[in-house]
């Protein structure tokens, strides 16, 4: 892993720079690829008058919602035949790249940057920051070189961190509501980005969530959700896998609920297995185990196979998981503390002379 420094001294010294986004792109890879645009173009023009930065997204088609980010952007389109840097955003693996893999190692040199703690480290430099999402970790290496950040990247970034952490509901830090707060203090349309990134599903969305719900089964206790989308529900509800995003959430929602499960038929007959977790429940641990990854209560894998198949090593490895934490009831102690008794230790000293104050 080579040091910041040099990554920063690779953006600014190479003439060509391919920005690679990953495969079913969601808004944080999407708006990080358009940020980091931005701010090379913005704080490097020393650098930039000739600098051609390109970015690549597989993806057949991009949903109104997140493909708002890049309406007005051009990708897809390879203007050198070789580029000088390639910065993967928000993969992490290589094949997250799609069908611009092996363009991303044509490069001379590759940069990774990522918020994922599973992430496989593929590149000849990788920035994996412990963060919210791709916007956040962007952010923090662009305060800390002291860049201008623009009301428009400040769009970008807030867009990142909000929808990855679905509402700062999720794998959210000190950091993270940190930068919420110097993003509220810019002049971005924090109502409106809100309103189109959580309060504009399509009637396909809602159709297809009505199918998932339809099929909820609980397992373990009931600590296991599980629900499923079919090749016949997409139809349907004459949806794409774009309106399935977000639907598992509405799994680990459920009081008692500590590992939700959506598994999606997908075209070619695999399954897509998305995971949520709560009460430090590792869900990633889960998905590496089937050749996943993802963040601690965030993670998802791919399944070639049937779900009959898939039945017993994973309900062995989801139940493996849960054994490692006690079912916990927080709620008395969520609001007001959980306070200890009276003691020489600890102790709550009321003074006479005051006591009518």
């Amino acid at each position: 892993m080579r040091s910041l420094k040099k990554c920063l001294e690779d953006i600014a010294q190479s003439s060509s720079i391919a920005i690679f986004c990953h495969t079913s792109p969601d808004a944080d890879t999407l708006a990080s690829a358009v940020a980091l645009k931005k701010i090379i173009k913005q704080n490097l023009k020393e650098y930039s008058i000739n600098k051609q930065i390109d970015i690549f997204v597989d993806a057949s088609e991009i949903n109104d919602v997140n493909g708002a980010i890049i309406k007005n952007v051009e990708i897809n389109t390879q203007n050198v035949p070789e580029y000088d840097l390639a910065i993967s955003l928000d993969c992490a693996t290589s094949n997250r790249m799609g069908k611009y893999e092996p363009l991303y190692f044509q490069a001379k040199r590759t940069i990774n940057l990522d918020h994922h703690a599973t992430n496989s480290c593929f590149a000849d430099n990788n920035l994996v920051l412990k963060t919210s999402s791709t916007c956040e970790a962007l952010y923090i290496l662009a305060k800390i070189k002291n860049y201008v950040i623009s009301d428009e990247v400040c769009n970008l970034i807030y867009s990142g961190i909000i929808t990855d952490t679905n509402n700062l509901t999720q794998n959210v830090t000190y950091y993270t509501h940190k930068i919420i707060t110097e993003l509220v203090g810019r002049k971005i349309n924090i109502e409106g980005l809100n309103e189109h990134f959580f309060k504009n599903n399509k009637k396909s969305k809602t159709f297809l969530l009505q199918k998932a719900l339809n099929s909820l089964r609980f397992l373990s206790s009931d600590r296991i959700a599980v629900m499923k989308i079919t090749k016949q529900d997409l139809a349907d509800a004459d949806a794409t896998f774009d309106d399935s995003l977000g639907i598992v959430n509405h799994g680990i929602e459920i009081k008692g609920v500590e590992i939700a499960v959506l598994a999606i038929k997908q075209e070619d007959n695999s399954y897509y297995i998305s995971l949520r977790g709560k009460n430090n429940v590792n869900v990633a641990q889960i998905a590496s185990i089937f050749g996943g990854g993802g963040h601690d209560q965030v993670a998802a894998f791919q399944y070639k196979g049937t779900l009959k198949d898939l039945h017993q090593p994973f309900l062995k490895a989801c139940r493996d998981e849960l054994s490692k934490h006690a079912k916990e009831n927080e709620t008395e102690t969520l609001f007001f503390g959980d306070y200890e008794e009276d003691n020489e230790d600890n102790p709550i000293i009321f003074n006479d002379d005051h006591e009518d104050e």
